[in-house]
């Protein structure tokens, strides 16, 4: 009996020591699966915001390329005239006018240029020439014109050439009623034929529109060009008579578009 009794003590701590390491194990077990639970969202995350970080991420703009200057460029080899300008051309055309003087040796040399131009424009333009009466001596060579042409309507005669050559090559001064007269008489017409177009309505007529033309184009010199009452340039503007006849025809068919 009492080696019994010192048995059971012994029993006990073994017993408490048992359930110890028992529960010790236990708790390590548990403590590594809370490890292994808890480390799982944190992956989940990180890849979530790794997600949202590329989607987020801007996309690549590939720069546009500058544009291309303008061969020509509007306040400097043209510009643009503010009231625009009446025109006289039928519906459906472009007009475009040069605004010449007689004694003008630039209009002289670019006369040839504008004859081919009359001759070849393109079918949609209305072209015509009209005499500068911005002061009185051009005014008065620009009655000359008018009658040139009203003498010879179709061209025929080549009068405007002539007068010009006579000006520019002989140095005949046509300044005077007589001797603009004796010139027409010269190229075959006579006093009475001469008389009855500077006394006709239709003179008076073009005389008239001229000077309106002259005033509306704010035209300082000459020889300028009025492409469909909305645009002026001229040689000078453009920098030669070449580049000229391309604005007129930039400028046209941008009128028709």
């Amino acid at each position: 009996m009492k080696k019994n009794i010192k048995l059971l003590p012994l029993l006990s701590m073994l017993s408490t020591a048992l359930i110890l390491i028992t529960a010790c194990n236990s708790a390590s077990s548990e403590a590594k699966k809370v490890e292994v639970k808890t480390v799982a969202p944190v992956e989940k995350v990180a890849k979530v915001e790794t997600a949202n970080t590329s989607a987020e991420s801007p996309k690549k703009v590939t720069p546009k390329a500058p544009p291309v200057e303008s061969k020509f460029v509007a306040g400097k080899h043209y510009v643009e005239i503010f009231p625009e300008m009446q025109t006289d051309a039928p519906a459906g055309k472009v007009e475009v006018v040069e605004i010449m003087w007689l004694g003008c040796p630039h209009c002289y040399t670019l006369e040839p240029i504008m004859l081919e131009y009359k001759k070849n424009h393109p079918a949609f333009v209305d072209f015509k020439q009209v005499p500068a009466m911005m002061n009185p001596s051009w005014a008065s060579d620009g009655k000359t014109y008018v009658l040139a042409e009203m003498l010879d309507p179709t061209g025929e005669k080549q009068l405007v050439t002539k007068i010009f050559q006579a000006i520019h090559e002989l140095k005949r001064r046509l300044r005077s009623p007589d001797a603009v007269k004796r010139f027409f008489v010269q190229e075959g017409f006579s006093e009475e034929a001469i008389t009855n177009a500077q006394n006709s309505m239709a003179f008076q007529t073009k005389v008239k529109r001229a000077q309106e033309i002259s005033a509306a184009s704010q035209a300082k010199s000459v020889p300028t060009v009025i492409i469909n009452g909305k645009y002026r340039t001229s040689p000078y503007m453009a920098g030669s008579e070449e580049r000229l006849m391309e604005i007129i025809g930039m400028l046209a068919k941008k009128e028709r578009k």
